[in-house]
């Protein structure tokens, strides 16, 4: 055997043990020496801490039921946490398509014998009229003011009904006919006015500047409602296109003539006077004898010839000659 150190050994270790290996083995050769290491020492700790172990509060069946709890909350928790998601999702889905309108339809709250009524609808007011021709009293009304007019002839009536302003002008020229001229002529009118009726009828308000004596005396016109310059000025700058002037004639119940109610009355006879039996009733007894005699002369020609001649019989014996 040579004496040279084997490698990893120092010089005078003996063989057969490692580098760093404490004398007498691997935990050494006296325990004593070589203190509480390795084994001891695991075992040491080891008693420490069973002298220090706590005991569990609860026992084991129970720590198990309170981890299955402890599973079940934590799924249930996430169970609704996931449908709070969803519902989130789903309502933002229902804002971005619907714009952000509430559809949902609300019912109504129920009622026991009661009938709720339908909802009102609205009726549009009419139009306020603006002016009111009264072509009976020969007047027009507008604006609280009221002037005189005049109307159409007989033979040329002015139209009536709610009619509508349609168009006006300072001055225009107007067939003959309306303004009660001859119809070859067309005539200058001033302040004049148009309306348009309900059956497309045409009327006219106008300025009689060639007889301002008419209105409120007499129709003269051939169907336009005629006014003073003044009144017709006025008028003019009242009304505008679209307002509604309202023109009243004459009542036809009122004008028309009275059909007859039954039969001409019998006269009563005047006692006093005993000639007085009454035109009517001495007429019909009168036509009444007539139309007898006739009758009978037209049945029996034969016996008015006979009675005749028996007449003219006697007369001749008699000597005398009977008057023809």
């Amino acid at each position: 055997m040579s004496d040279e150190p084997a490698p990893g050994r120092r010089p005078g270790e003996p063989p057969g043990r490692r580098h760093g290996e404490p004398p007498g083995g691997r935990y050494g050769d006296d325990a004593g020496d070589a203190g509480p290491v390795g084994p001891e020492l695991a075992v040491a700790l080891r008693h420490l801490a069973q002298d220090h172990e706590t005991p569990a509060a609860v026992p084991g069946a129970e720590i198990r039921r309170r981890a299955v709890r402890r599973r079940r909350r934590r799924g249930a928790a996430l169970a609704t946490a996931g449908t709070a998601g969803l519902g989130t999702l789903a309502l933002v889905l229902a804002v971005v398509l619907t714009g952000g309108g509430d559809t949902r339809s609300v019912p109504p709250a129920a009622s026991h014998g009661v009938r709720t009524p339908p909802p009102a609808t609205t009726v549009p007011s009419p139009a306020p009229v603006a002016a009111t021709v009264d072509l009976v009293r020969h007047e027009l009304t507008a604006g609280g003011r009221t002037v005189p007019v005049s109307a159409g002839t007989e033979g040329s009536a002015t139209p009536t009904g709610l009619m509508t302003v349609t168009a006006k002008y300072e001055s225009a020229m107007l067939p003959g006919t309306v303004v009660g001229w001859n119809r070859e002529y067309q005539v200058k009118s001033a302040w004049v006015v148009r309306l348009r009726g309900p059956d497309d009828s045409t009327g006219y308000l106008l300025a009689l500047d060639w007889d301002e004596k008419a209105p409120g005396n007499y129709d003269s016109t051939g169907g336009a409602i005629g006014l003073r310059g003044k009144d017709a000025m006025w008028l003019y700058k009242m009304l505008t296109p679209g307002s509604l002037v309202r023109v009243v004639g004459p009542d036809p119940a009122t004008s028309a003539p009275s059909a007859p109610t039954g039969p001409d009355p019998v006269p009563t006879p005047d006692p006093t006077r005993p000639d007085a039996t009454g035109t009517a009733a001495g007429a019909r007894d009168t036509e009444t004898g007539a139309a007898s005699a006739q009758d009978t002369a037209t049945a029996r020609p034969e016996s008015t010839a006979t009675r005749e001649g028996g007449a003219d019989d006697r007369a001749g014996a008699d000597g005398g000659s009977v008057p023809r």
